[in-house]
């Protein structure tokens, strides 16, 4: 069974790449950098909880979907 922090990854690489976003595009509007995004999708780190909204909607997704429920 997947962790919660391996689904969150997939998930936020999945949809970045069906969004067309770069990791650098992403990163921008959430003000972050592009390592904080690869960081998140390899799960060595997750987003901060105040970036999840603005991470959903910039990936069309509720917050819950990024988590996989």
């Amino acid at each position: 069974m997947k962790s919660t922090m391996d689904t969150l990854a997939t998930t936020i690489s999945t949809l970045r790449k069906q969004r067309g976003f770069t990791q650098e595009t992403l990163a921008q509007p959430l003000g972050v950098t592009f390592q904080a995004v690869s960081k998140w999708e390899n799960g060595g780190s997750a987003p901060d909880i105040q970036l999840l909204p603005r991470l959903a909607e910039l990936l069309d997704v509720h917050i819950d979907e990024l988590f996989g429920i």
